[in-house]
């Protein structure tokens, strides 16, 4: 039985931290590294390593890396103070789940490696899969570091849905977050919505659209992630 961490730590530490700290400019060395956000669990780093491994993760510069249809570049590591020298960063676990995403509608939902990619043109998502010839996502996909979060923004994206009179919460409101991908799928009107956390925890939902102006999230299966030809 393959021991995905192990695997995963010997990449981060061989490629991934040398590769981040290759920039001059960050002034962050490899003994930096914050070794107590190195908290990444077997399945997740299963994923991202087969996303690696599938050319679903491309390095753009150092420390920087992008997917076939995404148009951004994500960083695996989080910056700390620059008044500290050797200057501490720490792993970003998102990006992390947000590969594993890719790997996942690859691998076991049979997506294309050239229509998915992560975030959307308005940042609203951390990862999209858009169907041959189409423009808009037919996947719309967010990523949260603890199923905790997941659970906060989907109690707040079914009310704000139940509600089309509601308003744009204001900068620093702890629901706008939420508000941000609700108006996501209203203008491009995804059919699936996914929410994914560490470990495997992922939420699917069928996307209802109604004239009034409601939007209902249906759970289903996590079929209906299947690639539809």
């Amino acid at each position: 039985m393959a021991d995905w961490t192990a695997s995963f730590e010997a990449l981060l530490r061989e490629q991934l931290i040398p590769d981040f700290c290759r920039v001059a400019k960050r002034n962050c060395m490899p003994e930096g590294f914050k070794e107590a956000s190195l908290r990444i669990g077997d399945e997740d780093a299963r994923y991202f390593l087969q996303a690696w491994e599938a050319g679903l993760i491309v390095r753009k510069s150092p420390g920087a890396y992008t997917a076939p249809a995404s148009h951004v570049t994500e960083q695996l590591f989080w910056d700390g103070r620059k008044t500290y020298s050797p200057r501490p960063y720490t792993l970003w676990l998102e990006p992390i789940i947000t590969f594993g995403g890719l790997s996942r509608l690859h691998h076991d939902h049979g997506w294309p490696v050239a229509q998915i990619g992560t975030q959307s043109i308005d940042w609203a998502f951390d990862l999209v899969a858009r169907l041959p010839g189409e423009a808009e996502e037919f996947i719309a996909g967010e990523v949260k570091k603890s199923r905790r979060e997941i659970d906060a923004m989907l109690d707040v994206m079914n009310a704000l849905g139940a509600d089309p009179a509601h308003s744009e919460p204001p900068s620093g409101d702890k629901t706008r977050n939420a508000y941000k991908k609700l108006a996501g799928l209203k203008a491009r009107r995804a059919a699936v919505f996914w929410a994914l956390g560490p470990e495997g925890y992922s939420l699917v939902f069928r996307v209802n659209y109604f004239d009034d102006g409601r939007v209902e999230f249906e759970p289903v299966g996590q079929d209906a992630l299947e690639y539809q030809v």
